[in-house]
């Protein structure tokens, strides 16, 4: 084969093997809840809210609408996931408004930090003088370095967990007037049929 055909032809290959795998999610808790969730939003009523699922790239979007005329919050001093490993996490409260929503991703993404510091080191620096291309004015090697160096951190809370696949047990503790209601997810992760 000549080595001008051999190319596209890897690169094809290449293209077509290694494509990034999609999940499905299905509920398994409460029962009844139509197919697997994928791109289209699944509905599961829950009383007194209603929860409303997709697919949002690796993650599971789960969006908590409160349609009463009370405020609803989460309490998340006695709400948890269990992740497919067995470990136990805690969960972020929040207040739901009357006839509003609110969401959140399963797994939870972490929190990102970036750190900016000069670049200190070989191709880099400032200074009068020629330069390559400019020999009248600026100075030396300024503008040929890519800038500050910038380090992102992702700083993992006890609110963060992996989902590869499994099952994840989630409970959902919350205050309406004053009084408790609980509510009790189990959804199962799996590879894309």
């Amino acid at each position: 084969m000549k080595p001008i055909l051999f190319f596209p032809l890897l690169l094809a290959a290449a293209t077509l093997f290694s494509g990034c795998r999609t999940y499905d999610y299905r509920i398994v808790q409460p029962p009844n809840v139509p197919g697997p969730i994928a791109d289209q939003t699944v509905v599961v009523p829950y009383d007194p809210l209603e929860y409303r699922f997709v697919r949002r790239h690796d993650y599971l979007d789960m969006r908590i609408a409160n349609p009463t005329e009370d405020r609803i919050v989460l309490l998340g001093n006695r709400s948890y996931v269990v992740d497919p490993n067995g470990e136990s996490h805690p969960v972020r409260g929040r207040a739901i408004a009357p006839h509003s929503y609110t969401s959140m991703l399963l797994p939870p993404r972490p929190l990102t930090y970036e750190v900016t510091a000069p670049y200190y080191g070989w191709g880099g620096g400032w200074g009068w003088g020629p330069r390559f291309g400019d020999p009248f004015w600026g100075g030396f090697y300024d503008g040929y370095y890519g800038g500050p160096y910038v380090a992102t951190y992702n700083i993992i809370t006890p609110f963060d967990w992996e989902w590869r696949t499994g099952l994840v047990r989630l409970r959902l503790t919350y205050d309406r007037n004053g009084k408790t209601f609980d509510h009790y997810f189990e959804i199962v992760r799996e590879p894309e049929k």
